[in-house]
């Protein structure tokens, strides 16, 4: 930038204005993204970017990668709207046990369940359908691939699972 262009607001870097504890964001730094955990002051905040807690200035934000307001539950909260889920104060499981159930019934089981930790925020699940012929877990990983709230489908280390469990990662 010249001197010329000092104090031309289209001329200096594009700085990301909109920032909110909670928010994901892509860091020019390291190249990583890492989640708002604090507003220090107007231009500087505290980001983990996985177990790491770093202090950055709002110049190092490249942008925001997904808003904890994308989450209708923490969105409406944020807003002031009391939410009582059916079972909020109970912890919801992390995992569901599905061996026997027919694919439908398993489906409708999964959903239901995917459904409930996404709303209690939780980062992962992982589903138990056993080995068999592997018809249930191939409908289950099917359908976990086109539900809104999972972001991937995995197969567990053989010590977790292996082929008869299936973990899914849930959007943020």
């Amino acid at each position: 930038m010249s001197g010329a262009d000092r104090g031309d607001p289209n001329a200096q870097p594009q700085l990301v204005h909109h920032v909110s504890e909670g928010d994901f964001v892509k860091l020019k730094s390291v190249g990583r993204n890492g989640r708002i955990a604090r507003h220090l002051d107007a231009n500087h905040f505290e980001v983990e970017v996985g177990s790491m807690k770093m202090r950055v200035a709002r110049e190092d934000i490249a942008e925001v990668v997904s808003r904890a307001s994308d989450n209708p539950l923490k969105s409406a909260r944020a807003q002031g709207v009391s939410v009582l889920l059916e079972r909020d104060g109970e912890n919801v499981p992390s995992e569901i046990n599905v061996i026997g159930h027919n694919v439908d019934d398993a489906s409708r089981e999964v959903e239901k369940f995917v459904d409930r930790a996404f709303l209690a925020g939780l980062p992962r699940v992982r589903i138990v359908h056993g080995s068999g012929m592997g018809i249930l877990r191939k409908a289950l990983r099917q359908l976990l691939q086109q539900h809104p709230h999972v972001e991937s489908v995995a197969e567990p280390p053989q010590n977790e699972g292996g082929a008869g469990a299936t973990v899914a990662e849930l959007r943020t």
